[in-house]
Order: structure tokens, then sequence, then C-alpha cells
């Protein structure tokens, strides 16, 4: 809450000169403390309201997308331990085993569904079986598009459309394939959908080209959604974490899709970036994600479940330090200025300039 209120200076600050000259106005004073108590009540209001969860959790079961790993395997054994009937989808029957062995003395109900969200056919099987599987519930309370990859992501001069789409058919279609496919049984219950976004939805990140066009994307499908799916009280949730330590940003992953693009890439880019720009920004990349990356997915873990749980959920969830006191800030601030504080950045963290802009 103070963070919120402490962002407010952004928009004081350039009208400061006139501020002053219309504190000598006593209706204008009495406005701002009025319109100053509003804004505190309403994050005091939050925050108490955010704590009431719904009742009858055990008969509100939950779908979970990407649940072979980080965020999604962690929210099933949290949902689990509260009794809350989960469907866990998995991408690989290894994960499926593992979820199943690792999940046996919790006491939710757990049914584990193959699911591949860039295949219809395979989200089609997976809506027949939860179709059958929650008509004992009454449909379903909630759906977690959680499933996301970061793909190959780095400069655009080395990326091809392929790249975009691959990352896009998990991130963004992927999201967009499962809501569509499932928002009919979360209308029965006027449950609710929660999606996995980024903090880059709302900065784009020089050389995270791809997945950020994606979180962008998926950002603004569930923008619309939130209003369409509003008639039928179904409300829609966005979760933005910053940068977390799971398998999806593995630093030797990262290196090696890197190392590929390289080895695609044309002679003339080549040359254009120089090898030694290259070998800089791989291991720069590697080491920001393990540097900055918290290990403390709980965070995120708990965001997830506050949305599917708590009877007042927020709209939007930014998660970790980065995403809340850097990111968020940052996205309020004027392009220009935001482009000239990474330039800044960049100088001092001595960031690699491709060779042919040293020439």
């Amino acid at each position: 809450m103070q963070f919120k209120l402490g962002l407010l200076w952004l928009f004081v600050l350039p009208g400061l000169p006139f501020l002053i000259y219309l504190l000598h106005d006593v209706t204008f004073i009495c406005g701002l403390g009025v319109l100053f108590l509003l804004l505190c009540l309403y994050f005091i209001g939050q925050e108490v309201l955010g704590r009431i969860e719904l009742e009858n959790l055990q008969h509100r079961p939950v779908f979970i997308t990407g649940c072979d790993s980080g965020f999604g395997r962690a929210l099933v054994f949290k949902l689990l331990e509260r009794g809350i009937p989960t469907f866990a989808g998995c991408l690989t029957e290894k994960g499926a085993e593992s979820l199943l062995k690792t999940s046996k003395m919790l006491p939710g109900k757990l049914d584990v569904i193959l699911i591949d969200v860039t295949s219809d056919e395979s989200v089609k099987k997976a809506v027949t079986y939860l179709e059958k599987a929650s008509e004992t519930y009454g449909g379903l309370h909630a759906v977690v598009n959680n499933a996301g990859i970061v793909g190959s992501s780095f400069f655009d001069d080395l990326l091809s459309t392929r790249e975009y789409k691959d990352v896009a058919e998990v991130n963004t279609y992927g999201v967009i394939r499962v809501t569509q496919a499932l928002k009919h049984l979360v209308k029965k219950t006027k449950g609710r959908i929660v999606t996995v976004s980024s903090i880059c939805d709302r900065v784009g990140i020089m050389g995270f080209g791809s997945y950020t066009v994606s979180k962008y994307a998926v950002s603004g499908y569930c923008e619309v959604i939130r209003q369409e799916l509003s008639f039928f009280g179904v409300s829609v949730h966005v979760i933005e974490p910053g940068f977390f330590k799971t398998p999806m940003i593995d630093a030797e992953t990262l290196k090696d899709n890197l190392n590929g693009m390289w080895r695609r890439a044309p002679p003339s880019i080549k040359e254009e970036y120089g090898e030694k720009f290259f070998r800089e920004s791989r291991e720069r990349a590697a080491d920001l994600l393990d540097k900055i990356g918290s290990p403390d997915i709980h965070l995120v873990v708990d965001a997830y479940f506050h949305a599917v749980t708590s009877r007042f959920p927020r709209l939007r969830y930014q998660i970790g330090v980065d995403a809340k006191y850097f990111f968020l800030p940052l996205s309020l601030v004027p392009c220009g200025l935001r482009d000239a504080i990474f330039r800044v950045i960049d100088k001092i963290s001595g960031a690699p300039v491709p060779a042919s802009a040293l020439r």
C-alpha cells in the first residue's frame, strides 16, 4: 500500500509549481485532502477485503496448465493442502507421474491431465474429460493459465518470425486456446480465469523481444475478456511476476538457445554485431537471470492462490521486488525518459555494444 501511494509523486512532480500556486486556495486544499483520504481508504479496503476467503473451497475445482514444474506444480500442492479439488495439466508423462507420486498424502483430490496448450486436438481431449469430471461440481471454479516459455529471445536482428511464433504459440495462443475451450465451464459457476503474464507486459526489455511481445499480447487479451466476461459474472485476473528462478528461465538453457541463434545468423549480422558482443551479451543475460532472479517462487504461488480463493481478488498482481519497485514505476515514466534510464544503466553496468556501433 505504501508503495502505491509513493507512486503519486510521478504525477505530482511535473505540476509542482502550479500546485504551490493552488495551495493558496482553501477549496483546493480541502479537495486535495478528500482525494488523499479516498485513496487511502481504497488501498486499505483492498487489503482488508482481500483477506476474506470464499466459502466451500472444497467444492470449487480448479484447472491449471503447466504443472510439470515451477509455479504450476507448487500451486497444485498449495491447493491440495487446503482440500481444493485440482485438475493439473501436464505436458509430459514424467511430469504427471511425479506430481501424482509426490501429492499422494495431501487431502485434496487430484486429477492429472496430459495437455499440450499448442495443440487444438490435445486441448479438445482435455475439455472432454473436464466436462465430465466437473459435472458433480457444476463446472469449474477457476482456470489458471500458467503454461509459458521464454523460448528464443535475443536482439530482433537475430530472430526470425518463427521464433516469435513459437513463443506466442504457448504464451499467447495457448492462453487463448485454453480459455476459449473452458470458459463455458467457468460461466456455470460464475468463477474466474487467472493468467500469468509478466512485468514485461508493461516495459519492453532489450533482448527479450519474442517473450515481451507474447506477454503484451496476452495482457491485452485479458483486458478485453475481463470486460466481456463480466456480463456472465466471471472475473479475469493477471499475475505479473518479475524475474524468478524457475526451469523456464534456466541460465544454461538460455545459453543453448542463444548459441543456436548465433550459429544460424547470416554472416552480415555476425559481422555487424561481432563475436565479442555476442559472447558478452550471452554471459551477461545468464548472469543477470542468476543475480536478479528471486528463488522465492512462493510469492507468485501465493498470488495465484489469492486470485483463486479470495472473495475480493485483485485484477492485477505485480510480484517481486523488481516488478513492484523498478519495472512498475518505470512503466509510468515517459518513453524517452525510460529509454534514457536504460541507457544510463547499460553504461554504468558496462553493457556490450555491437561492433559496427564502435566504428
